[in-house]
């Protein structure tokens, strides 16, 4: 099992992902992903000034992006914390809108993205990009 907990930071109620839901993806994710034993993450809800910085800081990236993910190391990680994902929630309502979802979906996406890179899968080549996304629609359909 993985066990989370959320910083939902300002979010209003009705953006907030229902905590069974959470439970359901973490729970299909560590199934499909080939996990095993009690681990724990964290997910936050960012600014986009917190997840600008971070992006350029750690990441070497630019500007605002929907999702990073932090893996633990050393003692933490031997304890089976996973590390932290961040989310920019209004990234995922302008993408949910681009993609034609909605929100929600696209929160959950974005979740489960991100856990897969704590669980250390990438997308730095073709074929790393293939594997980790058909994974990724696999557990979002089998936590449905």
């Amino acid at each position: 099992m993985i066990a989370f907990a959320i910083n939902y930071g300002g979010l209003k109620g009705g953006q907030r992902i229902p905590e069974e839901r959470v439970k359901r993806l973490l729970r299909a994710t560590q199934r499909l992903g080939k996990t095993e034993g009690r681990l724990e993450v964290s997910l936050a809800f960012v600014t986009a000034h917190a997840m600008k910085r971070l992006n350029e800081a750690y990441y070497g990236g630019y500007g605002v992006t929907d999702v990073l993910a932090f893996p633990s190391q050393g003692i933490e990680e031997a304890r089976g914390y996973l590390g932290e994902i961040l989310i920019y929630y209004p990234r995922a309502e302008k993408q949910a809108r681009e993609h034609k979802t909605t929100t929600r979906a696209e929160v959950e996406l974005l979740l489960v993205h991100g856990l897969l890179h704590l669980l250390g899968y990438n997308h730095e080549t073709p074929q790393k990009k293939d594997t980790m996304f058909r994974l990724q629609d696999r557990i979002l359909e089998a936590a449905k």
